[in-house]
């Protein structure tokens, strides 16, 4: 068995790793173009990351990951979003990451050649061309693989994708070149959204997310210095300007989307990194034990995807301290969103270990901690 992953971003490296690492008769290879830059943020885990390279390369974050600056993760801090700031807590004795991944390809691969190196190698061209047969797909008419993982990133045309309605669709990142020197991610809500702060090793990473059709550039660079109290310009920020969205089709015969090639909403609760790998463990699944035809296995990512949607809506439902046009948008949006699911019953399995989780990106008693502290008492 051969199988392609396309790009080395976040999810295309742990990729590798997932299909490396849990079947031992396969061979992976990793197309991308060195040239071509990834998504580079600073970024926060889920649990499963940190689970993965544990397994399948005992690569252990507070020994082996000072190259990537990694710090330790032990949840997410909620400041603002209501009276009282809250933890929603990584349940011990699991834990998640922060992480520079401009250095995860490098740093990853380096020992990825050295454990599989009769399995793994890379194939350093763009990608043209893809086309696929009963047997095989075929990569700019030349290279053959029994399967393809897609991990190349943001969609250019979204006609293969349903757009999401969901309250954030821009991003200003600016970093902070002083050590991070908190265990967890900040989500701080602020008038006209919400700023997460990641620390790192030798930096710090923040975004100021926001909705471009109720607030400006200009005032949201306006807030953002006025939170941070430092000199934010535009020539000091990366922007990032996004649409929610979710595939029509994840899986289209031997090519499986993921990344964002497969579904991103925004970053809040790192929950996209939870979506992927489940992607991952279903497509190992349906690749090596046909578990799952391939209609029935785009039925039931769409099933998460919603899922997911719920989930994000039920974090902004409740609004935060702020009575402002943003969130009184984004409090309308939401419970409209979950108005469309029996929402209420789905918390309740949640709480009662009913749901399958691997469908949500937390834990039964992460959850109830979460519910304990957003929920409004709105019946949906």
């Amino acid at each position: 068995m051969k199988v392609a992953v396309i790009g080395t971003g976040t999810v295309g490296v742990l990729s590798v790793c997932h299909f490396l690492g849990y079947t031992k008769d396969v061979e992976v290879v990793c197309v991308h173009n060195p040239k071509k830059n990834i998504l580079g943020i600073g970024e926060s885990s889920t649990v499963r990351m940190t689970e993965l390279l544990w397994n399948t390369l005992k690569f252990n974050i507070n020994f082996d990951g000072e190259d990537l600056q990694c710090t330790f993760k032990a949840g997410v801090k909620f400041k603002n979003w209501r009276k009282h700031d809250f933890i929603s807590p990584m349940i011990p004795p699991s834990y998640g990451t922060h992480f520079d991944n401009f250095k995860l390809a490098e740093i990853i691969f380096s020992k990825v050649h050295e454990k599989y190196k009769e399995r793994f190698s890379e194939l350093k061209i763009d990608v043209e061309s893809m086309d696929q047969n009963d047997n095989e797909v075929i990569i700019n008419n030349k290279h053959k693989f029994d399967y393809v993982i897609d991990c190349r990133g943001f969609p250019k045309d979204y006609s293969n994708y349903t757009m999401v309605n969901l309250p954030i669709n821009h991003c200003l990142v600016h970093a902070v070149n002083e050590p991070g020197d908190w265990n967890f991610t900040y989500h701080t809500a602020h008038k006209n959204g919400w700023m997460f702060g990641i620390p790192l090793q030798k930096r710090q990473g923040w975004g100021y997310l926001y909705n471009d059709t109720i607030t400006s550039k200009e005032d949201a660079l306006d807030n953002f210095r006025e939170i941070t109290n430092r000199d934010i310009t535009l020539d000091n920020i990366r922007e990032y300007m996004f649409k929610p969205f979710k595939a029509k089709k994840y899986v289209d015969g031997r090519i499986l989307l993921n990344g964002n090639s497969s579904l991103f909403y925004e970053p809040i609760e790192a929950i996209s990194g939870g979506f992927y790998d489940t992607l991952n463990v279903l497509y190992h699944a349906y690749i090596f034990n046909k578990t799952f035809n391939e209609r029935d296995l785009n039925l039931n990512i769409d099933y998460i995807a919603d899922k997911y949607i719920n989930f994000i809506s039920y974090l902004y439902h409740g609004g935060s301290i702020y009575n402002t046009d943003f969130w009184n948008h984004a409090k309308k949006i939401c419970t409209k969103n979950l108005q469309n699911d029996k929402w209420l019953e789905t918390i309740k399995n949640i709480k009662e270990g009913k749901e399958n989780l691997t469908r949500f990106p937390l834990s039964c008693e992460a959850w109830r901690i979460l519910d304990k502290n957003l929920y409004d008492g709105k019946t949906f």
